[in-house]
């Protein structure tokens, strides 16, 4: 456990940095001719949360914060690192459209409960296994039961920056990445399978449901949270 909290201050510190050059590194610098790429997901993820109340996790620069924001009744986009927050908040568009709080994704802390919706891209490949059932309780706690809950990610391809070099006590697929500056991080990159995830979310939700878009390079979970057993 101990290695695992390790690799998430690593990680923190990593992706806070990245932050100014993070839309170049993915390709977000033209986001019109990636949404028009992503459209069968960004259909579907629309469709998943539309009037919802949502809570998207660890939003990054807010390129799936725009999306949600367009037909979701309303969206608390969190993150751990401001500098990543303030980018997503001059980002989103119209000014005020979503809400933005900086929150450890692990904790939640200091979150409002109720929401009936959760979001969060290319965030659970980067979950250290042994942490991911504390994640997944803790974001639970803040909605309610019924709630829509959609993960999407990335499925595995070749790119040096997703191959790991090693894997940890845990099993976990560890990977280098080198900062401009020249720092050097570890940064965990799983690649779970189908049913690897379905077991994840088994116990904690209903009517789950896993999609891949092959040509895309992406997976998708969705299912809702199942209601508290009445006292």
């Amino acid at each position: 456990m101990g290695d695992a909290r390790k690799l998430v201050e690593d990680m923190r510190e990593y992706y806070g940095a990245r932050a100014p050059w993070h839309d170049c590194y993915m390709g977000y610098t033209d986001n019109a001719a990636l949404e028009e790429l992503l459209a069968p997901i960004v259909a579907v993820v629309e469709e998943l949360l539309s009037g919802r109340d949502v809570l998207e996790v660890a939003c990054g620069t807010g390129n799936w914060t725009q999306v949600l924001a367009r037909r979701a009744a309303s969206v608390l986009a969190t993150d751990v690192n401001e500098t990543t927050l303030r980018r997503a908040e001059a980002k989103v568009r119209p000014a005020g459209a979503a809400r933005f709080q900086a929150a450890d994704a692990y904790t939640l802390e200091g979150m409002p409960g109720g929401f009936t919706g959760a979001f969060a891209s290319d965030w659970w490949s980067h979950v250290p296994g042994s942490l991911l059932p504390g994640f997944l309780d803790s974001l639970h706690g803040r909605l309610e039961g019924g709630a829509r809950v959609v993960f999407l990610d990335m499925l595995p391809r070749d790119h040096p920056d997703l191959t790991p070099y090693r894997h940890d006590g845990e099993g976990n697929a560890i990977c280098r990445r080198t900062l401009p500056d020249g720092r050097v991080f570890d940064v965990v990159k799983n690649f779970p399978s189908r049913g690897d995830i379905l077991e994840s979310v088994t116990g904690r939700g209903e009517s789950a449901e896993y999609h891949e878009w092959r040509e895309l390079g992406r997976w998708l979970v969705t299912y809702t949270v199942s209601a508290p057993p009445r006292g």
